[in-house]
């Protein structure tokens, strides 16, 4: 079980208190000792509306993995009432694009976050194309490589 020192001497040094909103890619691995998993999803804790919302493309494989995490800080934020919402948002159409679908989620929400400081009614129902977002990816990498 996760402590509060230790999520304390994980958060501090990111000077968290200072920031409204926080984003957290989660994966399904339940092994403590080895990597894994296989689905990714975006929970996203906003300070102003104090909840945590969870953003799932795969609706509800990750629901537990989230309410868990959350569930440890909540105590760490705020020692008033957090809520923890189940966030629509587009659902992937096959078994491998939960990564690409946290990418766009968080863009989505950082976007309604800095235009509107709050993220609760931001629409997450906005078509996204998994292939050009690989390909933006791709050249944002390309462009940072070092050619000899």
């Amino acid at each position: 079980m996760v402590q509060t020192e230790e999520i304390k001497m994980f958060l501090e040094p990111l000077h968290i208190h200072r920031k409204n909103f926080i984003f957290f890619a989660l994966n399904d691995n339940d092994s403590p000792d080895r990597a894994g998993g296989s689905h990714w999803s975006l929970l996203v804790y906003s300070k102003p509306e104090s909840c945590f919302y969870h953003l799932d493309s795969s609706a509800g494989t990750n629901h537990n993995v989230a309410w868990e995490f959350a569930s440890h800080l909540i105590t760490y934020f705020s020692r008033a009432s957090i809520n923890f919402v189940d966030k629509e948002c587009l659902q992937q159409s096959n078994g491998y694009d939960c990564g690409i679908h946290v990418i766009c989620n968080t863009e989505r929400l950082a976007e309604c976050a800095e235009a509107d400081g709050h993220i609760g009614s931001c629409n997450m129902l906005v078509k996204v194309n998994p292939a050009v977002k690989r390909k933006e990816i791709l050249n944002i990498i390309r462009s940072l490589t070092v050619s000899d």
